[in-house]
């Protein structure tokens, strides 16, 4: 083994065929050993003319890597200062390195610690732009340093959030509040927090976790958090804002300046308004009640478009601004949504109804009743607005009729309009109504978490890892939204997942051959970049080759 691994190295062809255990190690072998020189070698000068006499025949190519988008991730993660938060925060240097190899993998191989370790080693040139060697990396290792972010979460948030708010200057006087939830695979059994619940994504055979997000007006996280799968919405927001104002406290002026808080409907409860106010917090939400007296007259256009202007009228209400808004792009989605519904509820209604006069139908009273349930349970929406009359003798049921028991409030709930409500005197309706689709960004946030960073599902099964995964989730979120404000500034507003595939294509490779005087020669380098490569790194003021290139010679014996 050992003289056939000095043959690959040499690129001299065998007479003899080793026995294929022998051969595989051999290459293994080979390859770690000159992986391993390589490393040792300094980059490789650059000269005008470096001649070498070579047989064409000998070229080969190997061990290539990706480098396009690891260039990109590597200096997001840099820029944002995560290396020093980490080094304060306790982290070796080595700990930092495989901190970056979790969060910029989940931004450009999104999957599990165990697929990011296999990343890191087979897949990635990250660790030579690291300068470090991920081939003996352990997935025992990314899991304890997982659990040690997730204890230094708030220091990390809250740094985080310094760090962007001096280089991108933001302004900070918006707070975006809302929740979503994500599947586990499993049982999770060890988990406190894994609960069954309303599923956003239909899974309701799965346990579920809820990320609880907070993003400022520019879309960047300021504070994330982890909650039981069935938590309750409206429960969630005191314990947030007590904690996020005693972060604060002997901070500059996050809460100093009267923040608004944007929330939708399902957190803007009476009580959460209430303690928003008392908190030193504004506010804008979605009206949970809409008033009876839609208006008619008055309307201001706060949106041209197309074929489908958005008006609104403000309306002053106990105290409150309340502005009615309507929107014929919306309304037409609602119609459609309503027809849809009422043929699916119909529909059902008469197959259990038809169920009646075939031979071994459904017609024992309690269950028509509870396929009557059943059918509600599965269309919320329309079936309150429906009443069901069931007509029975003796536990058999004879006759079911239905009809649409508030007709107007059923218009009114499709009629594309709503209300928003603030304590904002000070804004007018065009103003009210643009910060509060500011909550667009954290629908965003959301749909990129969940997509281009595959929030879920999540395989883990004690806490501590559950939300290790979601809060690397969350950081490799952070690079993503300084990397896409950057771009956009340029002009460039492809989706993540085009520009992570395309960014790939730059590969590290390493092209061998033989010389002249019998050496083999061994150069480690970036491949070109294209057109696409340099508008990402001119956008970003990167250099067009991410590595300078390494030689290696090797002699035959």
């Amino acid at each position: 083994m050992a003289h056939r691994i000095e043959e690959i190295l040499a690129g001299q062809q065998s007479f003899l065929n080793s026995p294929p255990h022998i051969e595989s190690l051999a290459s293994h072998y080979a390859q770690l050993l000159k992986r391993k020189e390589m490393q040792s070698i300094p980059a490789a000068e650059e000269q005008e003319h470096d001649w070498e006499t070579v047989d064409l025949h000998s070229l080969s190519q190997g061990e290539c890597r990706t480098i396009g988008g690891e260039a990109v991730g590597y200096e997001a993660f840099k820029r944002l200062g995560l290396p020093q938060i980490l080094s304060d925060i306790g982290f070796s240097q080595e700990e930092v390195n495989k901190t970056a190899l979790m969060v910029i993998g989940r931004l450009l191989h999104p999957s599990s610690e165990r697929d990011t370790a296999l990343w890191g080693k087979k897949i990635s040139a990250l660790d030579e732009l690291l300068g470090t060697d991920f081939q003996h990396l352990s997935n025992n290792t990314l899991y304890h340093l997982s659990d040690q972010l997730v204890k230094h979460r708030d220091e990390i948030e809250k740094r985080l959030s310094e760090r962007e708010r001096d280089i991108f200057h933001l302004g900070e006087k918006i707070i975006l509040y809302d929740l979503t939830n994500t599947y586990l695979t499993g049982r999770a059994h060890e988990s406190s927090k894994a609960r069954y619940g309303r599923s956003k994504q239909k899974r309701n055979d799965c346990p579920l976790l809820t990320l609880a997000l907070v993003l400022d007006e520019d879309g960047f996280p300021k504070r994330s958090r982890i909650l039981a799968g069935n938590v309750s919405e409206p429960g969630t927001l005191r314990e947030f804002l007590l904690a996020f104002k005693a972060e604060g406290e002997g901070q500059p002026p996050l809460l100093m300046e009267l923040p608004t808080v944007v929330i939708d409907a399902g957190i803007g409860t009476e009580e959460n308004l209430k303690l928003i106010r008392e908190e030193g917090f504004h506010y804008i939400s979605v009206a949970r009640n809409r008033p009876k007296e839609i208006p008619q007259e008055g309307l201001t256009i706060i949106r041209e478009e197309k074929d489908s202007p958005i008006k609104a009228k403000r309306l002053d209400h106990k105290g409150e601004v309340v502005l009615y808004c309507q929107s014929l792009a919306r309304e037409r989605k609602e119609e459609s949504m309503k027809a849809r519904f009422q043929k699916h509820f119909e529909d059902g209604l008469e197959a259990t109804l038809s169920s009646l006069n075939k031979r071994k139908g459904i017609k024992r009273y309690e269950k028509v009743m509870q396929r009557l349930g059943r059918l509600r349970e599965r269309y919320p929406t329309i079936a309150q607005f429906y009443q069901i009359e069931v007509e029975q003798e003796l536990g058999i049921v004879k006759k079911i009729t239905w009809s649409i028991s508030e007709e107007e409030e059923l218009k009114a709930r499709f009629s594309g309009s709503y209300y928003i409500r603030s304590d904002r005197s000070d804004l007018d309706e065009r103003e009210l109504w643009s910060l509060y689709m500011m909550l667009t960004f954290v629908e965003e946030a959301f749909r990129c978490l969940k997509s281009d960073l595959r929030l879920r599902p999540v395989y883990h099964r004690k806490d501590r890892r559950l939300e290790g995964h979601l809060f690397i989730t969350v950081l490799a979120y952070h690079l993503l939204v300084s990397i896409q404000r950057e771009l956009k500034k340029k002009g460039i507003s492809h989706r993540w997942g085009t520009i992570r595939k395309l960014l790939a294509t730059q590969m590290r490779v390493t092209a061998s051959m033989t010389n002249d005087k019998g050496e083999r020669i061994y150069i480690r380098q970036t491949t070109d970049p294209e057109p696409f490569h340099f508008a990402i790194y001119r956008a970003l003021g990167l250099p067009l080759n991410p590595l300078r290139a390494k030689r290696l010679r090797k002699k035959k014996k």
